[in-house]
């Protein structure tokens, strides 16, 4: 009769540990794939690469982000993702490629906005634009600065041209009916 209970304590001992490594794995499993619920691995961190003093007394800066996320993380413009003043709010990404990206986009701030508080609040971090421009190294003369703005001048330059060649074409065709 022994041997009865040895072997069914061992079963229950068994039965147990297979319960808490299911459940280990399924709360592995939860952090992992549902955003939000890993502290601090699943933050995108605003950063400043260099700043530009201009003539008029503003500075133009380079912001980029360090994620600390598998994939692209997104953050849309709003409470999570806010510029400040509001004035620039909006040109700030909202889709963020894990690691670390220099030159995400410029910003140009005005002395009194650096002043005021102007800053870049995102996912719990704060980047506060007059503390980080004292710490960051000014950018190099040689750097290329990214374009302020949301991409679409190229886009537009782009089509502006295919009319301008569109009724030059026009014009063309137009001419050498005109001669036969």
């Amino acid at each position: 009769m022994d041997d009865g209970n040895r072997s069914s304590t061992a079963r229950r001992l068994r039965a147990g540990a297979a319960r808490a490594a299911l459940a280990a794995v399924i709360a592995l499993v939860g952090l992992l794939v549902l955003p939000g619920t890993a502290s601090a691995a699943w933050k995108v961190e605003p950063l400043l690469d260099c700043h530009v003093a201009n003539a008029d007394g503003s500075r133009t800066l380079v912001v980029g982000y360090t994620s600390h996320t598998w994939g692209v993380w997104r953050v849309p413009h709003g409470k999570k993702n806010d510029l400040y003043p509001s004035r620039l709010q909006g040109v700030q990404p909202t889709a963020f490629e894990s690691g670390t990206t220099h030159g995400a986009f410029t910003v140009r701030v005005t002395a009194a906005e650096l002043r005021s508080g102007a800053r870049w609040e995102l996912e719990g971090y704060v980047l506060d634009f007059a503390a980080a421009v004292g710490s960051t190294s000014p950018c190099p003369p040689s750097s290329e600065l990214p374009e302020e703005g949301n991409g679409t001048g190229p886009a537009i330059a782009l089509a502006a041209a295919g009319v301008v060649g569109g009724v030059m074409v026009h014009r063309a065709s137009r001419r050498a009916r005109a001669l036969q």
